[in-house]
């Protein structure tokens, strides 16, 4: 039975792996489980397994090749779309902070998004969203994504989120 080749095979965050096939079809591998942080100070939920690297796709590793001018044409929005101070952070730190009625919300890093809940005001949440075929997009067209859904939709992007570790915050 012949079917269509992978043409990716990544880890994920939390130990499954995400599989895209040639026809453009995508499946998650595996059972979600806690993996340790590259920060340390992250309690993550559950056991503890033994320690083991991951890494975050970035965008050199995404699969689409993406215009330069869909890039700048990306960013042109989601900057469109930020405040003052969230686009001077989004242009230091390519990452910025989104509130919400349930505390704010940390855009930047793929598959670790930081949330603060406004009930719980030192502890800090490691949550994993990502919209659907996110690799093909440019990377500010995430960012764009997840933000209006955070501006329009809090409580679903709240619902589909993946809860990846839970921490203190100090001060």
């Amino acid at each position: 039975m012949d079917g269509p080749d992978v043409v990716l095979d990544e880890p994920l965050p939390d130990g499954r792996r995400l599989v895209v096939y040639s026809d453009g079809s995508e499946v998650v591998v595996g059972r979600a489980g806690p993996r340790p942080h590259p920060v340390a100070g992250w309690e993550w939920l559950g056991r503890h397994p033994t320690p083991t690297r991951y890494r975050v796709l970035l965008p050199s590793t995404r699969r689409a090749v993406v215009s330069p001018e869909a890039e700048r044409r990306a960013v042109e929005l989601l900057r469109s779309l930020l405040d003052d101070p969230q686009r001077l952070d989004y242009d230091l730190t390519g990452g910025f902070w989104v509130p919400t009625p349930r505390g704010p919300v940390r855009l930047g890093q793929l598959y670790a998004l930081l949330h603060r809940p406004v009930d719980q005001p030192r502890v800090e949440r490691v949550l994993c969203v990502v919209p659907d075929r996110h690799l093909e997009l440019p990377l500010a067209d995430v960012w764009t994504n997840l933000l209006l859904t955070l501006a329009v939709e809090p409580d679903t992007f709240f619902r589909v989120a993946v809860l990846q570790g839970v921490r203190t915050r100090r001060g």
